[in-house]
């Protein structure tokens, strides 16, 4: 399933950052959201923000984990099951686990970067947002997600995601058949063409009542970690609806780029010269955030359109992309979005260096006394030897 060792120690290394940092994060923002006075607007605004962002970042998590599972069970034996995993509900709920975490998360940080964009350049305006609007807003932001992952499973839409069926058979000496020799055989056995793959699926059943299809693989049993079918030619099916994914989240990762290079500006001009420390952090906190989503989208977006301009992108493109590039931004939102784990990181360091600073302090006190110790005995001898001279 995930014959890469190098590969399944990411998954595992992602899956325990998506799950344990989100988490984390999630329980410290509940905490202060809970006990922080009502009239911070901006603070509970964010906070809700980032409440969604763990939501959708720990479903990456989860997803992560439920595959390396099943490569864990299917270990040394998946060429026996790769039909019936790739053909199943939990791989297709795993795909739109996938997704829905991988939008939903675009889209909120999205949100977050057009709530910070409004607050550079109309402090006052943002204050009287109401909490209602951005939990409306995030509303959107999940069922948008949730639309698009279940799009692919929807039965009026089979036939246009559909690529090959699982199908016993003594005609084609295989039954991993593609849907277009499906839609053949059902042809010929009709004398008429049928459009419909419903109709392609009945005609087969009536036909052969003895061998039914099995299962379909379809947009998310493309490969065996279930990844949606991104990376598809223009010669093969749902290409659009894939190029429409990407398009998507490249917008916005270009969208996002210019809000934060135009909240930058603004800062510097409010701030002026006498905030050079507050203005280079915010720099490289607006770097960071930008590199991890550069990192996540912008490798899938190019191979995206590579695949759309003709090159086949090999099956390790799908492994590497849900192992490591979808999840970037699930593992590191925590520490990019949330100062709780930073505020932890620096309680940390504090109480480190306070232990060293007792362990050199006790040392260099032992030192002295064993040096007085050393001197005392030193005059003792010297007393000993006058004493016997």
């Amino acid at each position: 399933m995930i014959a890469n060792p190098i590969y399944r120690a990411i998954f595992w290394i992602t899956a325990v950052l998506a799950l344990g940092g989100n988490s984390f994060v999630f329980i410290a923002t509940a905490h202060s959201l809970w006990n922080v006075d009502r009239n911070k607007n901006v603070f509970i605004i964010t906070s809700a923000f980032i409440l969604n962002l763990c939501c959708s970042d720990f479903l990456m998590g989860i997803y992560l984990l439920v595959v390396i599972v099943q490569a864990t069970q299917f270990s040394g034996t998946y060429c026996l099951f790769d039909k019936e995993w790739r053909s199943s509900s939990l791989c297709s709920g795993l795909g739109v686990l996938s997704i829905i975490s991988s939008e939903a998360s675009a889209f909120t940080m999205t949100a977050m970067t057009t709530f910070r964009l409004i607050s550079a350049f109309k402090p006052f305006t943002i204050r009287s947002v109401g909490v209602c609007k951005v939990l409306f807003a995030e509303l959107v932001c999940w069922i948008s997600a949730v639309v698009l992952a279940i799009v692919p499973l929807l039965k009026v839409t089979s036939g246009y995601f559909t690529t090959d069926v699982w199908f016993p058979n003594n005609i084609f000496g295989n039954d991993f058949v593609s849907r277009e020799n499906m839609s053949l055989l059902a042809e010929r056995i009709a004398n008429v063409k049928r459009e419909r793959w419903d109709d392609v699926k009945e005609t087969i059943k009536q036909t052969f009542p003895r061998n039914p299809i099995k299962g379909e693989f379809g947009y998310y049993g493309e490969t065996s970690v279930c990844m949606p079918r991104l990376f598809a030619t223009t010669s093969e099916f749902a290409w659009e609806y894939s190029t429409f994914l990407i398009t998507i989240n490249f917008l916005m990762f270009i969208y996002m780029v210019v809000a934060y290079v135009l909240i930058y500006k603004q800062s510097n001009r409010m701030k002026g010269s006498r905030s050079n420390d507050v203005s280079s952090k915010m720099q490289k906190r607006i770097s960071r955030l930008i590199l991890t989503d550069f990192c996540c989208w912008i490798p899938i977006c190019v191979m995206g359109y590579l695949s759309v301009g003709g090159m086949k992108m090999p099956p390790d493109a799908y492994v590497l992309s849900a192992c490591l590039l979808l999840p970037i931004n699930s593992a590191l939102n925590p520490l990019l979005y949330s100062k709780a784990i930073e505020d932890q990181l620096v309680r940390a360091k504090k109480w480190l260096m306070e232990k060293l600073s007792i362990l050199r302090a006790s040392t260099n006190r032992s030192s002295d006394l064993a040096v007085r110790y050393n001197a005392g005995a030193d005059e003792e001898g010297d007393r000993v030897v006058e004493i016997r001279e």
